[in-house]
């Protein structure tokens, strides 16, 4: 599917920023105009992502907006579906994390996880495993503080 917005490059500074129009809150900046239509496109893409990945509808794009910062006015467009996240199964997950197929549940449940179902297979983002293994939490409880 193709997903459009738009969005204002202005100069802040050293910083281009790039902000969408109406209904999506957020953006971003680089130091040229070219970085800041890609940084744009990445930082839609991962806005699509979520809606995805989420089955949540994104509002409506608004277009023909005046600039708001004297900028220019660029249309950003994405093309994506759930199929072209990078993603694994649910057992993958457990075994790239080196846990148990039910504590991949329990993060996906608390949302430490990104998934999504795909018939009757639930799908992890790759990203999202990734992230955890950066974060990843050391074995065993808490320590108590009162008690050490």
């Amino acid at each position: 599917m193709i997903y459009m917005w738009e969005f204002e490059l202005f100069e802040e500074g050293e910083f281009v920023n790039a902000f969408p129009v109406e209904g999506l809150d957020g953006g971003t900046c680089a130091y040229s105009v070219e970085e800041a239509v890609e940084y744009a496109y990445d930082w839609l893409t991962m806005v699509v992502d979520d809606a995805l990945m989420s089955g949540k509808e994104l509002p409506k794009p608004y277009f023909d907006a005046k600039p708001q910062h004297d900028g220019m006015m660029v249309v950003i467009t994405v093309s994506r579906d759930l199929d072209q996240i990078p993603a694994m199964t649910a057992a993958e997950a457990a075994r790239e994390l080196g846990i148990s197929s039910a504590r991949v549940s329990q993060l996906v449940k608390s949302g430490a996880l990104e998934s999504w179902m795909s018939g009757t297979r639930r799908m992890i983002s790759k990203a999202s495993v990734e992230s955890r293994k950066a974060e990843m939490p050391k074995p065993g409880r808490p320590k108590n503080l009162r008690s050490a």
